[in-house]
């Protein structure tokens, strides 16, 4: 027999040690994942912004995959904005926010009426602006 041909048997790594250490290695890394996001969202600037209650979000209506308008209370005022990924416009502007009741059991807002009647008459219409008295 040749000397060459013939393989050391102890060369060969042992699976279970391999596998355990794979697996230790994946649980570390799946943890320090989790642990990157959790301090995102817990130091995120409009968590702060959104725990004072200086923003309200009301509702929000897509328009589009990339276009919605959203209904929002800032310090006392209701606006209703046009969001579209090259801005931000005020659409209208209400004055003074009435406190809603969060049950639901409330009558719809003035934003979904607003919102359904717009949808039955055929919504589709791009472009299109109906102004009611």
């Amino acid at each position: 027999m040749d000397a060459g041909a013939v393989q050391d048997i102890s060369v060969i790594p042992d699976m279970g040690a391999l596998v355990l250490k794979s697996g230790g290695m994946l649980l570390v890394v799946l943890a320090v994942l989790m642990g990157v996001v959790f301090l995102l969202k817990r130091f995120s600037g409009m968590r702060q912004l959104a725990g004072q209650g200086a923003v309200t979000v009301r509702g929000t209506y897509h328009l589009g995959p990339k276009e919605r308008i959203m209904l929002v209370d800032v310090e006392g005022v209701r606006l209703l904005l046009g969001v579209t990924p090259a801005g931000i416009s005020t659409l209208h502007t209400f004055g003074d926010a009435e406190e809603t009741p969060d049950d639901e059991g409330a009558s719809p807002s003035f934003f979904e009426t607003l919102f359904r009647r717009r949808l039955e008459k055929g919504g589709d219409r791009a472009g299109e602006t109906t102004h009611e008295s």
